[in-house]
């Protein structure tokens, strides 16, 4: 065919005789660049995407209709599949338009700067949001707007703005409506291809870019949430696992009113799992909106409790009521169990018989996870589990490739969030660990799902081997049990095969990617728009820096506690590719395999940080593989999460019995450490100051004070003397009704439930930060009247609960945040004056900080906080109950400290005596519910009491009296039968050298 002339095609399309000679010409030239990636270029730089972008922006709904008849590109023949409805002229160059641009960006991650470039996601929002927009135009756009959205991987870090761009108009408050109208779509046209194609689209967007957590929450209040559960309970319908009686529950509060319609047969389920795992991940709260969906407790109602026989009594004249022992019991399981195939029920270790029957007998289990799951702290909740669990492990067995893989990644989810009882998780070690094993093995093979619109720049089967091991890595992070089901199915060699072969050259067969590199810097024109971008790396490179990823994430989670595992990791031989996977890429050598992201360097740090452990592993394999090197490089890192990740693996390096611990000091990391100590970043400041405590313990005093001058004393004493509590925090706490007052008072409680139904009044439901800089419709769009669907799914007090939810979760993480930090600095403290030249070291951080100012520092920590009212003014009420009580961790920190100064010299324990109130304040932890607590007050008085020689002696009485009348003896004779042995044995001491002393 021979080629139009391109000042022609120009001259069409920016000043057109008609809007059909434009349109004539966006086909001429959409023909011209298909396929071919030389000419693609060749338009950029002839400005193609302004004028693009000018016939979006010209689009106003409105023209003279013609009966369009041809339909290009982008799944022709599904478009108007059941509509034969035609377009207007405008809106057939409109559509032409979007699909030069969807072509464009086929040709990889070069196009999509200029795309970006010339304010392109604003307009196709904008078109996409319009009431009369066409379904064409709808589907060319998502699908436009998909494969530029599956092309930002490519270009690692440099996708960062252009990603950020898109995700920030997408979940604007003037287009989030949009994507929850789509999802529901039109009862009419609700089984139509189009419809259907649309919600996989939308479902597919969200999961690539729904990155940032304030997006996640505007999805979950917006609505978008529960449009995705109600497309989720419409395969439940159709798949027949509707719970027994749920018809008769629908007009229950909470419910749809009718028992959704049934998913028709070309509907995708994959895409909505995907976007539901990615809206409620690391949110328990979020979770939980969606599991009380009007949608999802329709199919799955809660279960009605049952009541023993005996329960049960006949009253005389024959009416039967509850006797006064009745308890309802809440079965631990559900209907759908019983399909799924039984599996051996977890024993209990301090039984000596097991128990009878299957895992549908019994309701709650033995602990099985110690330490609790970080992120649900594994509530002993007597509440009732959600029948989806059970649906999803039958999707989980029914399904293969990414359907099955989409579905363990949601129940994996809620299991980390706690939605997912105990006595599951034989389940999930029988039922689930072997199928995501099985994708590990070299032969292992995916059906490719056609149905499913996926990132197609690699198979199916790769894609699977990219996401099992981090549902692997997410399911047994801090549950021993699991990390041993795994561990006995091989998971260790089958993932140290993985990361071997993730180093292997790539043998590239298809076309190599286009490249822009050939063009001088003085060709480059000066306009974004009209030149290209960075080129980022090929599918296969990105798929290796994927499964690299994914597989140390997950030989990190399964050697966090147990040093058999470690050791199996290292005789594995690929700790020296671990270290390797701390070398940073390159920009010029992006399809090298000897480079990493960010997002691999991370990983790596999190699997040296599992093995640094280990004391076997430190001293043979780590330090003969260089693993203190890469560290020091990426301590220094652009990347503030990588500088995080690399500090924590410091900070295990830094142990006392690391023989690291020199190289660190001698590598001059000091000074970063302390000034990473100061920076905003409260993750980095933490792991900074806790690498520092660790450096200083069993120090040289020049090390210790150089750390004291490098952090500088008048810092050190602004941490200490923060209260958690207050300040901004206690502002807002203030502002949501005062409902967190006692949030701080037991910080091993942070997964504790908190009451968030009272403060609704006066609460109105925002949707998210607006966005100022967005493109808006030039005319006003109205909002269509809700359908009774809309009606049902839109309960504006679920969502004021969610959102006060959120804010809670927000304040309590800057609490616990707040207060590890302080917990950490005062415990470098103790540190700094502890060991050989302790005496030195005090009288150091007397001259540096101020002997009285710390002192009173620490009569502060002690002192129990006054509860505020919402004014800001204490509470008239002056009682015990009326104050925050100190956290147990700054109770042990400043206890220590204590310690160790009343072990320095003799007038070191008297300064501490002499202080009116610090010893007083410590007098109510005698009886403090923590055992370390306690033992510590009893240290204080031990070394209080110690004589260093003859001479001290009468000093020593001196304080003895003094104790004595603070009312210690009363204190140490309250102990002397304390559970703990350790408490008791030093009781012991304590009394002996009081009586002595007192005699």
């Amino acid at each position: 065919m021979t080629r139009a002339a391109t000042p022609q095609i120009i001259t069409d399309i920016q000043n057109p005789e008609s809007t059909a000679s434009r349109i004539a010409a966006l086909r001429l030239l959409k023909n011209d660049i298909i396929g071919h990636d030389q000419r693609k270029e060749a338009w950029v730089r002839r400005g193609i995407v302004p004028l693009l972008s000018q016939i979006l922006a010209g689009r106003r709904g409105t023209g003279k209709r013609s009966i369009v008849g041809q339909v290009n590109g982008h799944g022709k023949q599904q478009y108007l599949a059941g509509r034969r409805s035609s377009r207007s002229e405008e809106d057939e160059a409109c559509l032409q338009a979007i699909i030069i641009i969807g072509s464009l960006a086929q040709g990889g991650p070069p196009f999509i700067s200029p795309i970006a470039a010339g304010d392109i996601f604003p307009l196709f929002l904008s078109i996409l949001s319009s009431q009369d927009c066409h379904p064409s135009l709808s589907l060319a756009v998502l699908e436009t707007l998909n494969t530029i959205a599956d092309k930002f991987p490519l270009y690692q870090q440099s996708s960062l703005p252009h990603a950020k761009q898109l995700a920030s108009v997408l979940y604007s408050q003037d287009h989030v409506e949009t994507l929850r109208r789509l999802i529901i779509g039109s009862t009419s046209s609700s089984s139509s291809s189009s419809s259907q194609l649309s919600v996989a689209l939308v479902a597919n967007l969200i999961a690539e870019t729904c990155v940032e957590e304030s997006y996640k929450a505007v999805l979950a209040e917006s609505g978008v949430l529960d449009a995705l559960a109600f497309k989720l309970s419409t395969f439940v319908v159709a798949q027949g696992f509707v719970l027994p009686g749920a018809e008769n529950n629908t007009m229950d509060p909470g419910t749809l009113k009718a028992l959704p319609p049934a998913a028709p047969p070309n509907a995708q389920l994959a895409p909505i799992l995907r976007a539901i795992t990615v809206i409620i991940q690391n949110s328990k709260s979020r979770a939980e909106h969606f599991i009380s969906s009007p949608a999802v407790v329709t199919v799955f109602p809660k279960q009605i409790p049952e009541f023993s026989p005996n329960d049960i009594k006949k009253s005389p004249w024959g009416a039967t009521y509850f006797s006064g022992f009745a308890v309802p019991r809440h079965s631990a399981t559900n209907p759908i169990d019983a399909i799924l195939p039984s599996v051996p029920v977890a024993q209990s270790k301090n039984s000596n018989f097991p128990p009878l029957g299957s895992h549908t007998s019994f309701g709650k289990q033995g602990s099985f996870f110690s330490p609790p799951l970080s992120f649900s702290e594994m509530s002993t909740s007597d509440e009732e589990e959600s029948a989806l669990v059970s649906w999803l492990f039958t999707v989980i067995r029914a399904e293969s490739g990414l359907t099955r893989l989409a579905a363990a990644t949601l129940a994996t989810s809620l299991f980390r969030l706690g939605l997912a009882k105990k006595h599951r998780v034989p389940m999930y070690g029988y039922l689930l660990i072997p199928l995501l094993l099985r994708v590990f093995e070299k032969d292992y093979e995916a059906s490719e799902e056609v149905g499913v619109h996926e990132n197609r720049l690699i198979s199916t089967t790769l894609r699977a081997k990219e996401q099992a091991p981090v549902i692997l890595a997410s399911l047994v992070t801090d549950s021993r049990e699991l990390q041993k089901y795994a561990a006995d199915g091989e998971a260790i060699p089958k993932l140290s095969q993985m990361l071997k072969e993730s180093f292997n050259p790539i043998a590239e067969t298809g076309k190599p990617m286009w490249s822009a590199d050939k063009q001088t810097a003085t060709s480059e024109p000066p306009q974004p728009e009209l030149r290209l971008g960075p080129r980022g790396c090929s599918p296969m490179v990105h798929h290796k820096m994927k499964v690299r990823e994914a597989v140390l994430r997950a030989l990190a989670a399964l050697s966090l506690f147990k040093e058999d595992y470690r050791r199996k990791i290292c005789d594995n031989g690929v700790v020296p590719y671990i270290i390797d996977s701390m070398k940073p890429s390159e920009d010029e050598s992006l399809d090298a395999l000897d480079g990493n992201p960010p997002s691999t360097l991370l990983a790596a740090c999190s699997a040296a940080r599992s093995l640094t452990r280990s004391v076997s592993a430190l001293r043979t394999n780590l330090i003969d593989a260089g693993v203190a090197t890469p560290m020091f490089t990426l301590i220094k890192y652009r990347d503030i999460a990588v500088q995080i990740a690399a500090t924590s693996v410091v900070c295990n390096l830094a142990m006392d019995f690391s023989p690291m611990k020199d190289a660190i000091i001698g590598a001059n990391m000091i000074p970063i450490l302390c000034e990473h100590s100061h920076s905003s970043n409260t993750r980095l400041r933490l792991e900074s100051i806790w690498a520092l405590k660790h450096i200083a313990y069993n120090s040289t005093n020049d090390i210790k004070m150089k750390i004291v001058e490098e952090l500088e004393p008048g810092w050190l004493k602004q941490v200490i003397c923060q209260d958690p509590s207050d300040s901004p925090v206690r502002r807002k706490d203030d502002d949501m009704g005062g409902t967190l007052s006692l949030g701080m008072g037991a910080p091993n409680s942070a997964g504790g439930r908190v009451d968030i139904l009272n403060p609704m009044e006066g609460v109105e439901g925002e949707t998210g930060p607006s966005h100022d800089g967005d493109h808006k419709m030039t005319d006003t769009v109205m909002p269509p009247k809700p359908t009774s669907l809309d009606v049902s799914l839109i309960d504006q007090s679920r969502r004021r609960k969610l959102a006060v939810s959120g804010d809670i979760d927000q304040t309590k993480q800057a609490r616990r945040d707040d207060l590890q930090v302080q917990e950490q600095t005062l415990d470098l403290l103790r540190n700094l004056i502890c060991g050989v030249g302790a005496p030195e070291m005090i009288d150091y951080l007397f001259q540096e900080v101020g002997q009285s100012d710390l002192f009173n520092i620490l009569a502060d920590k002690l002192r129990p906080k006054p509860l505020f009212n919402h004014g800001g003014r204490k509470d008239s009420a002056s009682s015990s109950s009326k104050s925050i009580p100190v956290p147990t961790e700054i109770l042990c920190s400043v206890t220590y400290i204590m310690i160790h100064i009343a072990a320095g010299l003799s007038r070191h324990r008297q300064l501490l005596i002499q202080h009116p109130t610090l010893l007083k304040l410590m007098m109510p932890l005698f009886n403090n519910p923590d055992k370390q607590v306690r033992v510590n007050c009893v240290w204080v008085v031990i070394n209080l009491t110690i004589a260093d020689d003859q001479m001290d002696h009468e000093s020593c009485r001196e304080r003895a009296i003094k104790l004595k009348g603070l009312g210690v003896m009363e204190k140490l004779l309250s102990l002397e039968d304390d559970p703990e042995s350790d408490v008791k044995e030093r009781t012991k001491t304590a009394l002996t050298l009081m009586r002595a002393l007192l005699q």
